[in-house]
């Protein structure tokens, strides 16, 4: 009991500080247990780029010097947060610590820190324009809503960004006239947001709109200078570097989603109000959403977020991380709209009684629903099947046989901590007699066998072209990937079961 009375005394005193150690305890279980990835771009476009950097090759083909053409193109893609994470695995290498496997949990502990900054602000913020009991609800939600945890580790740009917004939106509204170098800071801040990921440029917009709806022409113009001051060098250094011009990336990504903007996912312009109403977990969600709506007011918290969301909305291409960014302003705007109409509408007794139904039903599932979220190893088979690669630096070529879809999932080779020179793809679309080539021309050392179904027949076919396969590991998936795709069969997490090549490698080895 004397235990208890401490913990509520020190919860008392310094809620925000109890709430941020909370936060903090939360994504050290992300850190230590929730490997992985979760999305394509989170690795391929972040890790699987800088760590091939130091690995001595060019995943993918980004540096002019290695397209192999004398009319080199840039990719689209802004450097500034793969050239930090290069940095910091370079760091890393030199301290000593080469396994990716390893360098990763202090990848997932920086991004964990740096999360914190949105517990912190989104606490400030609504503290500012409710009170404390409102603010402890929304540091809680935004330190233990059951996605936080596992999305804070992610190496997703859509989060990455959040930090400086966050930053940027406290800076501002922290007083009601804000000292000329406090609103520039702002602006470098939401500059460095738009480096880290470009759409941010709509948060941005809606931001100015705000200030000239508030009739603020001098916030404004040095935001807007602050924004092209710091946006522009932070993006020209890399880029004169490399394409001797300045945005070379950022026109490239430009011309490039114009022109496929109906290429990947095109969906209706509803689909990231039921990701949001989906996500912040129904039913209290229609509260939560509702709550952002009604504090439309508020217009320099709510037309930034609102900008953002009706851009994505009206943008045939929509991916569902794509509109994580705002996440937490909707949930801080949404608790805060919700106490502003009960102030207004004390006597809405039913719709009180609806909203606490709603409240407990939500809040048991985020319970149930935090821990295993929070501990998630998302796409285990398939890091687990590089990893285990490791132990053979010597090993150059491999085949992945995935006869159980039409296409085999992106290998994650970097986790191999060496540079593969090459692979061969067997499914549904590409048969052995394909791959021929490249086990004739070179010595094939594995075969990673995806999913377990016909497994023997698949392997007697493979020893037809690699005679002297022989069972090395088997690499399980996470119960979550097994359950998602035993919930939808197009999210493949597949087991991968490697058979070596004894031809090549005589004997199997470990670290």
């Amino acid at each position: 009991m004397r235990l208890k009375e401490k913990i509520l005394g020190l919860y008392d005193r310094n809620p925000l500080g109890f709430i941020i150690l909370v936060a903090f305890v939360a994504r050290l279980f992300a850190v230590l247990f929730s490997k992985g990835f979760g999305m394509h771009d989170d690795h391929f476009l972040i890790i699987e780029s800088s760590k091939s950097w130091i690995l001595g090759f060019d995943y993918n083909d980004w540096l002019p010097w290695s397209q192999n053409t004398d009319n080199p193109v840039p990719k689209g893609h802004s450097l500034f947060y793969p050239g930090f994470m290069y940095g910091f695995f370079a760091f890393l290498q030199f301290l000593g610590i080469k396994s990716l496997n390893a360098q990763m949990y202090l990848v997932r502990l920086i991004h964990a820190l740096w999360s914190l900054l949105v517990v912190y602000y989104g606490y400030k913020i609504t503290e500012k324009y409710t009170n404390r009991k409102i603010a402890n609800i929304a540091g809680w939600t935004l330190s233990l809503f059951f996605l936080m945890p596992w999305l804070s580790v992610r190496n997703l740009v859509e989060m990455v960004a959040i930090p400086f917004l966050m930053a940027a939106t406290w800076l501002y509204v922290k007083d009601e006239t804000p000292k000329w170098g406090r609103v520039l800071w702002v602006g470098i801040l939401l500059g460095m947001a738009m480096c880290v990921r470009y759409q941010v440029v709509f948060f941005i917009g809606g931001f100015g709109l705000a200030l000239l709806i508030m009739k603020r022409w001098r916030d404004a113009v040095i935001i807007a200078f602050a924004v092209i001051v710091s946006f522009s060098v932070i993006q020209c250094i890399p880029d004169m570097f490399l394409w001797h011009r300045p945005f070379a990336e950022f026109w490239e990504y430009v011309s490039y989603n114009l022109a496929s903007a109906t290429s990947y996912f095109n969906q209706p312009w509803y689909n990231y109000l039921l990701v949001i109403l989906g996500l912040m977990l129904p039913p209290i969600s229609v509260f939560i959403f509702g709550g952002f709506l009604y504090e439309w007011r508020r217009w320099i918290l709510f037309l930034p977020s609102f900008s953002f969301l009706f851009f994505h909305s009206l943008f045939p291409n929509k991916q569902e991380r794509f509109i994580f960014t705002i996440f937490p302003f909707i949930m801080f705007l949404g608790i805060m709209g919700i106490y502003d109409y009960w102030q207004r509408n004390p006597n809405k007794l039913k719709l009180k009684k609806i909203f606490r139904i709603c409240l407990y039903i939500s809040l048991t599932i985020n319970i149930i629903a935090l821990i295993p979220t929070t501990v998630h190893y998302s796409k285990k088979a398939r890091v687990e099947a590089m990893v285990y690669l490791s132990n053979y630096p010597e090993s150059e070529y491999y085949v992945i046989e995935g006869m159980l879809s039409y296409g085999v999932r992106m290998p994650v080779e970097t986790y191999a901590d060496h540079h593969f020179k090459g692979h061969g793809e067997v499914d549904k679309q590409h048969s052995w007699a394909e791959a021929m080539d490249l086990i004739n021309e070179n010595q094939v050392s594995f075969v990673l066998f995806e999913g377990e179904e016909h497994l023997d027949e698949r392997v007697a076919e493979a020893k037809k072209y690699i005679p002297n396969l022989v069972f090395d590991v088997k690499c399980e998936e996470s119960f979550l990937d097994a359950l998602v795709q035993a919930i939808n069969p197009i999210n493949e997490n597949y087991p991968i079961i490697i058979y070596r090549n004894a031809d090549v490698i005589p004997e199997k080895k470990t670290k």
